[in-house]
């Protein structure tokens, strides 16, 4: 089964943009709401946006008006045709708004529809009841889905390798970067960083240790140019990984965060997979000359820090002193 239409469920600030998205893509939705000022609302965002687009050269001429063809849109469920083959839940988190919409799909759409929830952090595993669970994923979004690429695809206990193959081949359609969770754990992947990293902005802040302007470049001018090149695990690579070992073992930052050595680290510097260096870490450089590897990172990073500085507000804009 190849999906060809889909129903968002909630017309807020994702599931208008799901629904814009997915029109954009070829597909024909169905946008469903409770509220019909909602969905006024949303119809409109969709068209400003697909309208941008356009002028901005970013679509072809006349796509925002063949993408909004494709869109349906319904106050409740009743008028909603019933051949859908992917469902998605995009109303608010909480746990029983979510359980209502579950039970409602399983009482009047086809068992062989997949049903995904958009939810950040909830285990909808846990409290959503229908027929099918091995049809039930969670495909989380981020905002906003027609920009940004990254799709963070989570497999329930009974999710079934088919469904799963479908939501990939569905997300490559659209031309989007899926990261596969095997199983559920709170926040997933960027959210648990997002939120690590704000532990600590606000220890900073509240401690009074930099101003929030000098924070937020101390950011972009390191991790905002090295993260796009070199991620946040291939950076060990390029470090090292013995090195990364040592200080984590070893260093006043280890001591303080209580900071324990991970045992995926130990395992490849025993196996003398140190990175670059070696030729092989948590990637495989494939026999590649170290100055090959080095210089094609060099090039990478001046060109996001050129990006990163035609977009940086200068102090004497943002009203401080040099």
């Amino acid at each position: 089964m190849e999906i060809q239409k889909v129903m968002i469920i909630g017309a807020g600030t994702m599931g208008h943009a799901l629904t814009q998205m997915f029109a954009a893509g070829g597909f024909c939705v169905y946008c469903v709401d409770v509220d019909r000022d909602a969905i006024d609302r949303a119809l409109r965002l969709i068209k400003a946006s697909l309208e941008a687009l356009e002028n901005q050269g970013m679509s072809k001429e006349g796509s925002s008006k063949a993408a909004l063809e494709r869109i349906r849109t319904f106050v409740g469920f009743d008028q909603v045709p019933r051949d859908i083959e992917l469902i998605i839940e995009a109303v608010y988190e909480d746990e029983r708004a979510k359980s209502e919409v579950f039970e409602r799909i399983d009482r009047l759409f086809p068992p062989e529809a997949i049903v995904a929830s958009n939810t950040s952090y909830l285990n909808v595993f846990e409290f959503a009841r229908i027929r099918g669970p091995e049809r039930f994923i969670i495909t989380h979004w981020f905002a906003p889905p027609h920009i940004m690429p990254v799709v963070e695809v989570v497999k329930g206990p009974e999710t079934s390798a088919d469904t799963v193959r479908q939501i990939l081949s569905l997300l490559k359609r659209l031309g989007k970067k899926a990261i596969l969770l095997e199983k559920y754990i709170p926040g997933f992947i960027v959210n648990r960083l997002q939120r690590m990293i704000g532990k600590e902005v606000f220890h900073l802040l509240d401690n009074e240790i930099v101003s929030a302007q000098d924070l937020d470049m101390a950011v972009k001018y390191s991790l905002g140019i090295r993260i796009p090149v070199i991620g946040v695990v291939q950076r060990y690579d390029y470090a090292g990984l013995d090195f990364s070992l040592m200080t984590q073992r070893s260093d006043f930052i280890s001591k303080e965060f209580n900071e324990a050595p991970s045992k995926t680290l130990e395992a490849l510097v025993k196996a003398g997979h140190v990175g670059v260096k070696s030729g092989k870490g948590f990637y495989d450089y494939e026999g590649k000359p170290q100055e090959e590897i080095f210089r094609d990172r060099d090039v990478k990073l001046l060109k996001v820090k050129e990006l990163i500085e035609q977009f940086d507000v200068p102090r004497e804009r943002r009203g401080e002193d040099e």
